[in-house]
Formats: structure tokens, sequence, C-alpha cells
């Protein structure tokens, strides 16, 4: 994915955005959390970065961050072939493989995990495992930002709920469909994205045969969101979304996607072989869920940056309500062979208590 805003100015603007969040991220205190809340299509290097993206999303996972963020595009972009898989600590690579993969398209296990796994599923604290496959492709029509972009992604996801009581699987298909629409010169940019989710779940008591499989139920909804491009030294961009609007029902499950909404700021430099990318969101805002308003804070360093938008070589760093993140990324042949990786926790906790769940993932990406 080409970006548009790479600019070449004083580094120390961004030095100083970069000293400012990580200073607000490490001091920030959420008076209340909750169990974590499962979204969809959560981007590597948004979570290395502490899961920033409203104004900052340059990758494969943009259209789930902000509609209006596809505005930045040049020319066109197919990746024909994303990956990842994420586990949470204290699973190996042959404990969590065949939880994780299957050898047909798509490659990864929709069929929950089985009882002969079951044991070393729930000896592992707090046990996370998530695998992910898509194509996605992006097409810029216009310099001022007008693009239009697909996505069609598979999703698994496996882990506990209940304070451990019962084991949550589900099992997704997510088709998006999104248009950045420049205002005037194109310094302000609405983006709009209409979704589909398929979902089937399982949820078992821990003592139970699994798994069990509810049906498949669809439904649709759209996101709504907004970006700002300053034309001052600085650089800013403000980005906000509302994502499902309303609120996404799936059939008569009684399942709901929920609203959310979140505000992001991002800066985005070159200066020499070096880019830097400094960015801010928070998120939640106004949901009904008891972690609300958390924020979210990071960077990227980029060596030999290339047109595709991204670098050759980058390290990410950054907070995730309060929780350390960082990742490692090559990119080779200008987005042909993208492989990252990423450690990042989340919140688990619920009430008051807080609970780190430390994950990592592993990122496949074969482009055009």
């Amino acid at each position: 994915m080409k970006l548009r805003n790479n600019r070449r100015i004083n580094p120390f603007h961004s030095k100083l955005l970069l000293t400012l969040i990580i200073i607000i991220a490490s001091s920030y205190q959420i008076p209340l959390f909750s169990q974590e809340t499962l979204s969809v299509g959560r981007s590597y290097r948004s979570l290395a970065m502490g899961n920033t993206g409203v104004a900052s999303a340059n990758d494969s996972a943009a259209l789930y961050y902000n509609p209006a963020i596809l505005a930045n595009i040049t020319g066109w972009w197919l990746d024909y072939a994303a990956y990842t898989v994420e586990a949470s600590t204290g699973f190996s690579t042959l404990e969590s493989a065949p939880m994780l993969a299957y050898p047909i398209f798509p490659y990864i296990n929709r069929e929950g995990i089985n009882n002969l796994l079951k044991e070393t599923f729930l000896s592992k604290d707090n046990p996370y495992l998530r695998a992910s496959a898509g194509i996605n492709l992006s097409i810029n029509i216009s310099e001022r930002g007008w693009t239009i972009a697909g996505s069609q992604m598979y999703e698994s996801v496996m882990t506990t709920i209940d304070d451990g009581a019962t084991i949550y699987q589900r099992d997704d298909m997510v088709e998006k469909i999104g248009l950045s629409i420049p205002i005037g010169l194109g310094q302000l940019v609405l983006g709009i994205t209409g979704n589909r989710i398929t979902r089937r779940v399982a949820a078992d008591a821990t003592t139970d045969t699994i798994p069990d499989w509810g049906g498949r139920y669809s439904g649709t909804g759209y996101d709504i969101g907004l970006l700002y491009r300053m034309a001052n030294q600085a650089r800013i961009t403000l980005g906000f979304v509302a994502q499902n609007y309303g609120g996404i029902t799936l059939g008569d499950s009684g399942m709901v996607e929920e609203q959310t909404m979140a505000f992001g700021m991002s800066t985005n430099h070159e200066f020499g072989i070096f880019k830097l990318t400094v960015a801010a969101d928070i998120r939640e805002i106004g949901s009904t869920a008891a972690k609300t308003n958390t924020l979210h804070a990071g960077a990227e360093l980029g060596i030999f940056p290339n047109s595709t938008g991204g670098s050759y070589l980058t390290y990410r760093t950054g907070f995730n309500q309060g929780y350390f993140t960082q990742g490692v990324e090559i990119n080779l042949f200008n987005h042909y062979l993208i492989v990252g990786y990423t450690q990042y926790s989340e919140e688990v906790g619920t009430g008051t208590e807080k609970v780190e769940s430390q994950r990592a993932i592993a990122y496949l990406s074969l482009g055009l």
C-alpha cells in the first residue's frame, strides 16, 4: 500500500510528540476493567504500535481501522495471501499448530479445539489462540483521495470466559467494501464501509465434550470514518471512526457486534534512510462495555522506505492500555513478501482487577 503522507520535515516534532505520548500512556490509569472485547481484523502492525490505527493504519487491515484512511493510498494494491497466527504465552509451536492450522483452504482451523487437545489448551494461563486468512484489494481512483477497497477474511478465535469456566470459540467470515471520499481539495476525507459478518460460536463448560457449535448467523452494517490531514509544519493527521454503526445483529441468534467509536492522531515523516510514524488512539468511546475510553500509543521506525508506504526493515513499539508492545517486520520486493512478528499484552481482568495476557503474533503476506 503506497501512501501519500510521507513528508520530509524536521524530526524534532516527531520526537517531541512521541515523548509526550509515552509519558501519557505510561501514567494513564484505566478506572474499570472487563474481560476482553473480541474485535475482528486486528492488525499485527497496529498491535505492535499499542493497537493504534485510526489515523495511522497503512497495511492490509487499514479497512478495519478507519475507511477514510484509504485516501492515503496511491496506485493499486493486492494482498492475496495474508495469514496471521497468534498465541498467548505458554503455547509452544507444536501445541498451537494443530489448533490453528488446517491443510485445506483457507488453511486455518475453523472446526475448533478437539477433545484430544482440550487438556493442553486448558493447562495455559488465560489461553488465547487466533488465526486469520484473507485477501484484500485497494484501488486509488484520483490523487485527491478517491479510493475503493474490499476485503474477505476468515478468522477463528479460541479462549476462555467466565473466569476460565467456559471455553469460547468463534468462527467468522468477514466481508468489507469501503470507499474514501475527499471533501474539497482532500484535506478532509469521509470514509464509508459496508460490512457483512457470518459467525458461529461454541461456548462450552470446561467439563463438557467440545465443541458444540451453534448455527451460522449473518448480519450487515457499516462503518463511518473521518480523516483530517493538517497542512502545517507538524503534518498531524486526525482520525475518527464509528465502527458497526448502530450495532450489527447476527440473525436471530441474539449475538450483536457492538458499535464502537475511536479517535486517533498520527504524524509521519521521512529523514534520510529513516521513516518515523508516531500515533495515539482513544478507543471504546461510548461503549456499553465496562472497559471504555482506553488509551493506546505507539511509534514505528522504518529503515529504507519503499514505494508501498512501508520500509524494508521496521521496528515498532507502544503501549496498549499501559502494557508494553513491540514488533518487527521485513518487507521485501516492494510488498511482494512481508514477514512480521509482534509481542503485545491485553487486559483480561474482571471488575477492577488487572490481569495481563501476554501474546505473540506471526504474520505472512504475499502481495502485488
